[in-house]
């Protein structure tokens, strides 16, 4: 009786982290499905510049250059935008996408 006891409470146990596991793999899943959602919403809004470069798979300095340069200036506000000199500078994705 007692090993029959001890059966059945393994099965459960077994059962239990099969749930769990199962409840964890759903959630990983509408995880999954959110970063998507977020990740499209940050291609069309302002992102820091360091945020861009990782999305384009170019450097920030590159990014920087490129938006800064005198000779094809992009538009500044609608492109990207700094507060002020020494500040944190922000892209626009969708903006700079098409500006190229």
């Amino acid at each position: 009786m007692k090993d029959l006891y001890e059966l059945v409470t393994s099965l459960e146990n077994v059962m239990n982290k099969a749930e769990r596991i199962d409840n964890a793999l759903q959630r990983i899943a509408l995880l999954e499905d959110e970063v998507k959602i977020l990740r499209v919403i940050a291609k069309e809004s302002w992102v820091s510049l360091e945020r861009a470069a990782n999305d384009i798979g170019k450097s920030p300095s590159a990014i920087r250059q490129k938006v800064k340069n005198p000779k094809n200036n992009m538009a500044k506000g609608k492109v990207w935008k700094q507060k002020s000199k020494g500040e944190s500078i922000y892209i626009n994705l969708k903006e700079y996408r098409k500006a190229l």
